[in-house]
């Protein structure tokens, strides 16, 4: 794999978990791609597969050294109705004061407020577009002026089977239970392959996802007789 197309599908990463390469490995690729070439070695992944560069973020998305939070970008909070994690970017992420409560739903409230003082500041009404996760606003020269970005956030909710079916339970998955495509395939009966391919696609297939479903299910009950396990031992001392 090229340092450019190692680069490219990190972007891509980026964009989707809202997480950043740190800027000292965007200005010393080599030594970046030697860590994750490594990984591959060690986890016997093909190195030019974009899954492999996938799992090795996921790996490491909490490793300060790698991935950070974008520097460019302000987290304000968790939205209340869905729990997405909203992120405020922009020119005037920090001059835009909104009255109006940044959750789904007020959409239509928010770009009128947030056109109005754009429209004080520049003199003219800015260009808006809204997505489904997203509210942008640019100027005439399509500059970046202010955008509002809901990000589903794994981590927010304990139960951890509500919140994989909010996005691909295959990406979702290895990113919780820090596994690799190739391990988690092999606690579900599947190839790295069938994994792979399944992680790109909403389209799951009902065997794969009651596999996934079954192990997942598996594990929790493997954590509640852990814990019952513990606070019977913790009462066995108390009654010595």
């Amino acid at each position: 794999m090229t340092n450019k197309k190692f680069v490219a599908i990190c972007k891509q990463y980026q964009e989707e978990y809202c997480k950043w390469l740190h800027p000292d490995n965007l200005r010393a690729i080599t030594p970046l791609y030697k860590k994750y070439k490594k990984f591959c070695i060690e986890n016997l992944l093909n190195e030019d597969d974009e899954s492999s560069v996938y799992d090795w973020l996921n790996q490491n998305i909490n490793n300060p050294d790698i991935m950070i939070d974008s520097l460019n970008a302000k987290f304000v909070g968790h939205d209340p109705v869905d729990k997405y994690k909203i992120i405020i970017l922009g020119e005037y992420k920090d001059s835009i004061k909104l009255k109006t409560q940044i959750k789904r739903g007020n959409e239509k409230q928010l770009i009128k407020e947030i056109k109005q003082q754009i429209k004080d500041i520049l003199g003219y009404v800015p260009f808006c577009h809204e997505g489904g996760n997203h509210i942008e606003f640019k100027d005439n020269n399509d500059k970046v002026l202010y955008v509002i970005e809901w990000h589903f956030d794994p981590k927010y909710n304990s139960n951890v089977k509500e919140n994989y079916q909010e996005q691909n339970i295959i990406k979702q998955a290895c990113k919780e239970l820090n596994l690799t495509y190739k391990q988690l395939g092999e606690a579900i009966g599947y190839g790295e392959e069938a994994i792979s391919k399944a992680s790109r696609t909403s389209n799951i297939s009902t065997a794969m996802n009651k596999a996934l479903e079954l192990y997942l299910e598996n594990l929790e009950l493997k954590n509640r007789l852990k814990t019952l396990d513990t606070l019977s031992n913790i009462i066995k001392e108390l009654t010595k």
